[in-house]
């Protein structure tokens, strides 16, 4: 006995078919959302193809390095082995962001992986001299620092020393000023002595004999020839009276230091708050010893 075929519908041949292309549109759907639809983040063949790699180097040529910077840094997030990005940080640390030290780090490191990935077979030029030039520029900004820091410290030596000159300055200045004020007393009786005397420039004597008598040491008797004979003193001489000169009309330090036969240093020292540029009719002057 035959057993009788069952021929599908056309409608129902119709109805799978569009029912199997709305499965394949939703499993589509699907395997795109659970991928992601962020091409930027999926390796491409050609490092130098890939979305990232491309905005960087878009941004270089508008002059907005930060920028080109970050889009290098994410195409090596995406591919590590993209070489092309290192080379392309290495040229924009070495000549635009002058950061000399990460742009040999990223020349070794294409270098490394260009030898990687052709066997140890691989040189590039570019590469090569961007290394060079790295190595200058830090080479002369190390000179550069120790040659500032060389004149900083000798700028500290000089400031040193000056304030050590000027300390020696207002010492000597105040002797000068003692020593004024002293010849000024000895010339004229009418200006007090200076209180002190500065004790660097007290001479330094001999030692003084111990005089202090011993008990087994003999007199001395008048015939003997050890005995000292001590001179008979000077009785002290009167000071001769100051005198004083009236300036009259037209003279000068010169012309009053010539009347009385004495030097314009002495006439000056006796007068030490008198200017000789400024003498004024009338003014009373001391005259000293000549």
């Amino acid at each position: 006995m035959r057993s009788a075929s069952v021929v599908p519908s056309p409608h129902l041949r119709a109805d799978a078919r569009g029912c199997l292309q709305v499965l394949g549109t939703l499993l589509a759907f699907l395997s795109l959302s659970f991928s992601g639809c962020d091409w930027l983040n999926r390796p491409a063949g050609n490092p130098r193809r890939e979305g990232n790699f491309q905005d960087g180097l878009r941004w270089a040529d508008q002059g907005r390095w930060d920028n080109a910077r970050e889009s290098y840094y994410r195409a090596l997030e995406t591919n590590p082995q993209n070489l092309h990005a290192h080379l392309a940080l290495g040229d924009l640390y070495r000549s635009r962001l002058t950061n000399q030290v990460l742009a040999l780090y990223h020349y070794h490191r294409f270098l490394e992986l260009g030898r990687a990935q052709n066997n140890g077979d691989f040189r590039e030029q570019s590469a090569t001299d961007g290394i060079r030039n790295a190595e200058v520029e830090l080479a002369r900004g190390y000179a550069e620092r120790m040659f500032r820091d060389q004149q900083q410290y000798e700028l500290d030596n000089l400031r040193r020393t000056n304030a050590v000159l000027l300390q020696r300055i207002d010492v000597l200045n105040h002797h000068v000023a003692l020593l004024s004020r002293q010849v000024a007393s000895q010339t004229n009786p009418l200006i007090a002595p200076p209180p002190e005397r500065p004790r660097s420039l007290l001479p330094d004597g001999p030692a003084q004999p111990n005089t202090a008598p011993q008990a087994n040491r003999a007199p001395p008797q008048p015939n003997d020839p050890r005995r000292v004979v001590q001179p008979t003193p000077t009785p002290p001489t009167q000071p001769t009276p100051a005198r004083t000169h009236r300036v009259g009309q037209g003279e000068t330090l010169s012309t009053i230091a010539r009347q009385y036969r004495i030097g314009v240093p002495a006439l000056q020292a006796a007068n030490p708050s008198v200017d000789a540029r400024r003498l004024r009719q009338g003014q009373v002057l001391v005259i000293p010893p000549r």
